[in-house]
């Protein structure tokens, strides 16, 4: 019984860690962060997770003398965790970006939903191609990165070994502006087009100044807008090879800077 209980106290240490850096890539990752997903379902996959990948990693050479060190090296691997998933998570929702910037200009800005995954109140326009881009991430297979991410991370990146260096924080910060690229590349047809209406709008009303012309211009833009969702589903097929290679460069780059030298 003794001997079982040293057992434990050496397996102890490098299984919080492990749960410590799990707990930080399910609380950023896209999908698994949703909160669409119950917290309970999501304990399960974690402390799943850790018991699977626990005989992968070499868990028992973890020593923590004191309850201090046992702090910071669980605090350490948990933001080593939020690291790598947030940025795959902000590019994520460049889609909400896009959706708001295409509902404004459609005069949508104040139509909302409830997005389940957020339980925020979000634009029509940003619900809708927030989930037609999970369709698509999904349906070809999308989940098997992030999947593949959280279990090789801990192979390429000891326990205890994360370096925060600064070229990690430049890599979250960058993902940021990828995240804004990939929003107006979405976003900027319709925003063209629509612009053109206004446009075109305004020269009706100089040309024809006794049209009621504001009875006019909101149902015309909502259809062109509309018009416009519907071509920009082919526009999905080109940009989602961009947004997953964006994901892939932000995983190779965050473990690369977070790596010990």
């Amino acid at each position: 019984m003794f001997g079982f209980i040293d057992h434990i106290s050496q397996w102890l240490p490098g299984f919080l860690l492990i749960l410590a850096r799990l707990s930080g890539l399910i609380a950023t990752m896209p999908i698994f962060s949703y909160r669409l997903i119950s917290s309970r379902i999501k304990v399960m996959v974690i402390l799943s997770t850790a018991v699977l990948i626990y005989p992968l990693v070499q868990a028992p050479t973890v020593v923590m003398e004191s309850i201090s060190q046992m702090i910071f090296q669980v605090g350490g691997e948990l933001l080593t965790g939020m690291i790598i998933g947030i940025g795959a998570r902000v590019i994520f929702e460049a889609l909400n970006m896009a959706g708001s910037f295409v509902g404004r200009q459609m005069g949508l800005a104040i139509a909302n939903v409830m997005d389940p995954t957020s339980r925020q109140q979000l634009p029509v326009i940003s619900q809708f191609w927030f989930l037609l881009m999970i369709v698509f991430f999904l349906s070809v297979n999308g989940h098997y990165l992030l999947i593949e991410t959280i279990f090789k991370n801990f192979q390429l990146i000891p326990l205890g070994s994360a370096i925060f260096s600064p070229g990690a924080g430049e890599t979250v910060v960058r993902s940021g502006s990828t995240a804004f690229q990939v929003s107006l590349s979405l976003a900027a047809p319709a925003m063209i087009f629509l612009l053109l209406v206004d446009t075109a709008i305004a020269l009706v009303a100089r040309v024809m100044p006794q049209m009621n012309i504001f009875i006019i211009t909101l149902p015309l833009k909502i259809a062109t807008g509309m018009f416009i969702l519907i071509i920009s589903v082919d526009i999905f097929q080109l940009l989602y090879d961009t947004v997953y290679r964006d994901i892939g460069f932000y995983f190779q780059n965050i473990i690369a800077n977070l790596q010990s030298t």
